[in-house]
């Protein structure tokens, strides 16, 4: 019994080791990191610039995580991406204090591994997301959610729950998927059904809505603007139904959980052990058993919903990340009960472990490391920025522009985050369509000085639109950097033409104005020109 007992510490202590080791690196890495912002991290920035109860596009709890960090650390790339490995480095806490208390301590230990080399988790660590964000909320509450169930929960933690479920809300509204889990294992669950319609179920559930309230009113005072963006990433206005498509998001899925802790948990969903009615099983493989078909219900319908949003336009493969806390406890249990798998387990998380340290060495290293492999593609969001803003301020301070309009949202955050204290005139987003898209649009031109416009155009095909908005329009060269090679040996370049431009009265957004700008296809067949297609490989 006492080696027994010292084997559990042993399993505990070194889960504690691996999580505060791989703290402690992902802070290294992030002071030391060569990698610039991309666009949604510099939004989040932006966004941290002033507190409120909501974004354009987001709830505001990244925001102000940023602001914090920022307040303390300065907005430097490190000091904004300060947080992330700090918020998985918590989230995998409760995870494992979760995954001891159902499973025993070596399935913690499972767990914390599981989690914390997920490449989804890997790259989540490196830079700040909603995700991020979202996960230590997600994770206390489920951690609390199962206390509460078992009757080993105070008032003062059921509160808590509800402050954990309502921060979620504020992280990312995706935190939707936990409430599906309490109502799924509501049903299925008798004592979590017990516990949900308690006083203290109604207790954590008005605590959740009271956190969440503000950014409710915030929201209907703003005109529901997040409806339409969701409306927009959500794409469903194509073609449906493209069965073709789900082989992608698995394989996605695979990317993201990993190919061995993807299977073992697609495995252990499929194997899940049948209520006592269905079969004759003893006690501990009925308890283990309802354990893992409540943690389903926290897995599946992010799944299932997400693989159909897949089938019927298109699904990002970050999109079922919330899967990933409950999906990382369920596979400790599953390594408890299926020793067979053992062996394969550390043999995939090994390379896990070994192809997440290349490619954090290739990101990291010089860009003629990335290169050697054909990997510069993947790095063009985190390269050049600085530069390329340097270079452009230059001809800011040549043609002294009274704003600068710019046609690519990437680039707008680009810019304004690296030339942050250098712009002194503002920044626009040219607009394809009457309102705004994306955050980037919010301000408009025409409410502006636009005496003197820079120009600074990315899409060459969007530049006859943008010239028509104007009276006057006179070329004032380029500035661009080059990012290295496409896998196929195609250069990867970004690249800024310049324009001088006056007056700015913008064309109707109707049907004449698209009319007027539809070209020819290969095939004689009228297009829209707006649509982004790829230029040809330069014949060298």
């Amino acid at each position: 019994m006492a080696a027994n007992s010292s084997a559990a510490d042993r399993f505990s202590q070194l889960a504690i080791v691996i999580i505060a080791g791989l703290l402690a690196v992902r802070i290294v890495l992030a002071l030391f990191s060569p990698l610039e912002l991309y666009a949604d991290e510099a939004q989040y920035w932006r966004w941290g610039e002033s507190l409120e109860w909501g974004y354009y596009s987001k709830p505001p709890m990244i925001a102000w995580m940023i602001h914090a960090s920022s307040a303390l650390l300065g907005d430097s790339e490190w000091a904004i991406r300060f947080l992330a490995p700090v918020f998985h480095a918590i989230a995998s806490v409760f995870l494992f204090l979760l995954s001891r208390r159902m499973f025993g301590n070596l399935a913690g230990l499972f767990t914390t591994v599981t989690y914390h080399l997920m490449p989804g988790i890997i790259l989540s660590s490196g830079v700040i997301s909603t995700d991020g964000v979202l996960f230590p909320f997600w994770s206390l509450a489920l951690y609390l959610f199962w206390r509460l169930r078992e009757d080993d929960l105070g008032w003062g933690g059921t509160l808590l729950l509800g402050l954990a479920i309502g921060a979620g809300f504020l992280s990312k509204y995706a935190m939707l998927y936990f409430a599906i889990g309490v109502a799924l294992t509501s049903l299925f669950d008798k004592p979590t059904r017990n516990t949900v319609l308690s006083a203290k179920g109604a207790a954590f559930i008005a605590m959740a809505a009271t956190v969440f309230a503000p950014h409710l009113i915030w929201y209907a005072a703003n005109e529901f603007q997040t409806v339409s963006h969701t409306v927009d990433n959500a794409n469903l206005g194509g073609d449906l139904f493209n069965l073709e498509h789900f082989p992608e998001f698995v394989g996605d899925q695979m990317g993201v959980f990993g190919p061995v802790c993807f299977v073992a948990l697609i495995t252990g969903l499929i194997f899940l052990r049948p209520k006592p009615e269905l079969a004759d099983i003893g006690d501990a493989a009925h308890a283990q058993g309802a354990k893992e078909r409540w943690l389903a219900c926290f897995i599946l319908p992010v799944l299932i919903i997400i693989a159909i949003q897949a089938v019927l336009s298109r699904a990002h493969a970050n999109w079922a990340a919330t899967a990933y806390p409950a999906a990382s406890v369920f596979i400790g249990g599953f390594l408890i009960r299926a020793r067979g798998w053992r062996a394969a387990y550390w043999a995939g998380i090994g390379l896990q472990a070994m192809v997440g340290a290349l490619a954090i060495t290739l990101a990291l290293g010089p860009p003629s490391w990335s290169a050697a492999l054909g990997r510069d593609n993947d790095l063009k969001r985190v390269r050049g920025w600085e530069d390329l803003s340097q270079q452009l301020a230059r001809d800011i301070e040549r043609l002294q522009p009274t704003a600068i309009l710019v046609d690519e949202r990437e680039i707008w955050h680009g810019l304004d985050y690296y030339l942050r204290d250098q712009l002194d005139v503002p920044l626009i987003m040219w607009r394809y369509n009457p309102g705004p898209k994306s955050y980037s649009e919010s301000i408009d031109l025409a409410d502006l000085d636009s005496r003197r416009v820079l120009v600074a155009s990315y899409r060459s095909h969007l530049r006859p639109r943008i010239q028509a908005d104007f009276a006057t329009w006179s070329p004032e060269g380029l500035v661009g950097i080059d990012l290295g090679h496409r896998s196929n040996g195609c250069p990867l370049r970004r690249e800024l033409r310049l324009y001088v431009a006056s007056d700015y009265q913008p064309l109707a957004r109707n049907r004449d104005w698209l009319d007027q700008f539809k070209i020819e296809d290969g095939d004689g067949n009228l297009v829209d020109s707006h649509i982004d297609q790829p230029e040809p490989c330069p014949t060298r």
